[in-house]
């Protein structure tokens, strides 16, 4: 953050650089964890979306990660190499194919997930209790406001 002695810095100046910040923490965050389960960054954040549901269609992913269909069907395809997930093709309509896990990967989503979660449990181990309310509502609050631009741009 840039500031100098005779130039105070706006808040929303100081919250746009705390959020550049936390970016770039974050995106190094998941790199190491990534690469402890050998894989990719994008791989990772796909991986993760299955912890709440079994299966995905490529354009659900491609809406959840941000990313174009050429960019999923990559991430597929690597992950199916690793016999992480399976794609098969709907039945009604030949065009749309449905994502899920491989049987056998069910156990290292968990491992990854509680990896995910310890990792943070670590981070926030000297918060309080109240302050961890405070951050949570403050998060809940910016995702809110983020997801809001997002839907009306």
């Amino acid at each position: 953050m840039i500031q100098t002695e005779n130039i105070p810095v706006k808040k929303e100046e100081e919250i746009a650089d705390l959020l550049c910040e936390l970016t770039r923490l974050c995106n190094i965050k998941e790199e190491h964890l990534a690469s402890t389960f050998n894989l990719s960054p994008g791989e990772f954040r796909l991986l993760k979306c299955f912890v709440s549901k079994e299966s995905y269609t490529t354009k659900e992913l491609c809406y959840l990660l941000n990313l174009t269909p050429g960019r999923i069907t990559h991430l597929v395809s690597s992950l199916e190499k690793k016999n992480l997930i399976k794609r098969y093709v709907t039945p009604i309509d030949r065009r749309n194919i449905i994502i899920s896990l491989s049987s056998a990967s069910r156990n290292f989503i968990n491992s990854i997930y509680a990896d995910h979660v310890n990792f943070h449990n670590n981070v926030l181990i000297k918060v309080t209790e109240k302050k961890k309310r405070e951050i949570l509502s403050s998060l809940k609050m910016l995702v809110d406001s983020l997801q809001k631009w997002i839907n009306e741009k």
